[in-house]
């Protein structure tokens, strides 16, 4: 790897997305053009924010998915809080592309690299977050779902739901499904497709490859409630980086921790988010 580009205020490119409901082919074809694709190829972007805690913390750097560059989050040990937890993450609170409330289907595409040095820790660590802001009513809100690695050596796609106009933490149901085997040293790549509902009517269909084991396999299929019941001026929006709450109390079995994302990407289609697509 070269010498990282310092991210110093938002940061993101916007490329690409195809049409097309079922999985593309795996080799980095040509996207079409797509309501909001993040590619790093042109460095920071405003509508991309950052929740940095350091210099060390958000970089642009060249071991890409595709491309040139990819964005690399590095989260320390005794790092100062962001945002009232250890994180350094990258979040689209002012894309308004990528905001979701109950109603809306979507696809999201990314793709996440664990380095072949990556410890498996005796705590998760959140790579990928839906986050919806806080009702008037709410002092805070857990996020409606979010990608994890964890201790099992799983990835985990965590969900979040509640049918109360205001939701406390007693009143949320939680369901965990674990995906696949993390496999560090390759890039993974993950397509979602959400159904976002606070009701019955919730659907989440999940797929996976490696860059080293190309062709996409349905990792997931669910349906009930995935959101909140929010009020009208209430949506929510994407995070990705690294979060590990457990540091905010205490010290795990690992001190540091790196991680990659490229070509997070937000559609109507499978074709148009596939990570492993070129704009």
């Amino acid at each position: 790897m070269g010498k990282p580009r310092q991210i110093t205020a938002a940061a993101l490119a916007v490329a690409g997305l195809t049409t097309a409901g079922a999985p593309a082919p795996a080799s980095a074809e040509l996207a079409a053009a797509a309501p909001f694709r993040v590619d790093y190829e042109n460095g920071a972007h405003p509508k991309v924010g950052l929740n940095e805690c350091c210099s060390h913390s958000i970089t642009v750097d060249d071991l890409p998915r595709t491309g040139e560059y990819a964005v690399r989050s590095v989260l320390k040990y005794g790092d100062p809080k962001v945002a009232g937890s250890t994180r350094a993450e990258s979040h689209t609170l002012h894309a308004k592309e990528t905001h979701f409330r109950s109603g809306d289907t979507v696809y999201y595409g990314f793709s996440v690299y664990l380095l072949s040095t990556w410890q498996r820790d005796s705590r998760e660590d959140i790579v990928f977050q839906w986050k919806p802001w806080s009702d008037a009513c709410e002092t805070g809100k857990f996020p409606s779902a979010f990608l994890s690695v964890q201790p099992s050596g799983k990835w985990r796609l965590r969900v979040n739901s509640d049918g109360n106009a205001c939701s406390t933490p007693e009143s949320v149901r939680k369901t965990s499904f674990d995906l696949v085997d993390v496999k560090p040293g390759q890039w993974h790549d993950f397509v979602f497709r959400f159904t976002w509902s606070h009701g019955s009517q919730g659907k989440i269909d999940g797929w996976h490859q490696t860059h080293k084991n190309p062709g996409w396999r349905k990792v997931l299929t669910a349906g009930g409630p995935n959101t909140f019941n929010d009020d009208k001026t209430t949506s929510g929006y994407l995070k990705w980086g690294i979060y590990k709450p457990a540091w905010a109390s205490g010290k795990t079995d690992v001190d540091s921790r790196t991680i990659f994302h490229d070509n997070i990407a937000v559609g109507t289609t499978f074709s148009e988010v596939n990570p492993a697509s070129s704009r």
